[in-house]
């Protein structure tokens, strides 16, 4: 009976110390598949990433010159920015977002794809 006891008790110590050793290492990162950079002299910009889980991600960023002066120092250089990202929700639906920001503010629209369900 003792050493039933015993090893029932070297389980449970076991079991505690995989649970949180897992707790500890958090989320498991997701590999990169595909990423690009582009930075302009003026100050306009492009990049997306996809991701192993079916993340996407892209934005434009475009500085917009509020005079008729090329001055690269003017203050008053605007900058527009676009862009859209899915991702794949805890229910295995598509969940793609647009968005817009500039000088009239930030918008943005959501929009979920529905599941294609198999009809046998």
């Amino acid at each position: 009976m003792f050493a039933l006891l015993l090893i029932l008790t070297g389980c449970c110590h076991l079991w505690s110390w995989t649970a949180e050793s897992a707790a500890i290492s958090g989320p498991v990162p997701v590999p990169i598949l595909k990423s690009v950079a582009e930075q302009q002299s003026d100050g306009s910009y492009f990049f997306n990433y996809q991701a192993a889980d079916g993340s996407y991600r892209e934005e434009v960023g475009i500085v917009r010159r509020s005079d008729s002066k090329a001055d690269a120092d003017d203050d008053n250089d605007e900058l527009e920015v676009s862009g859209i990202y899915h991702y794949i929700d805890d229910y295995g639906q598509t969940v793609e977002v647009s968005y817009t920001a500039d000088k009239n503010g930030f918008l943005s629209h959501v929009r979920r794809i529905p599941i294609n369900k198999a009809i046998h």
